[in-house]
């Protein structure tokens, strides 16, 4: 599974700039804010995994979350993140 992980990973990277890394949900929503309050378009790659997902989660640092975005947008991106 994590082969098909680390490929969409890779596809997704070629096309963005990788800005950030969390493990943390709740940081993951702080990223998410942040980025939208500047207007910055994003995506995020993930290993969650939605076959066993229940809809609880166990703990908060189960997944990690990959945000990317374009080249142009890096410096802001980065910016508005740690601010």
């Amino acid at each position: 599974m994590n082969f098909l992980v680390n490929l969409i990973d890779y596809l997704i990277s070629s096309k963005k700039t990788f800005i950030y890394s969390t493990y943390s949900l709740k940081e993951y929503y702080r990223i998410i804010s942040k980025l939208k309050a500047a207007s910055i378009k994003y995506r995020v790659a993930s290993n969650v995994h939605m076959s066993s997902h229940t809809g609880v989660t166990k703990n908060d640092y189960g997944n990690e979350y990959k945000f990317y975005v374009k080249k142009e947008d890096e410096h802001k991106a980065l910016e508005a993140i740690h601010k």
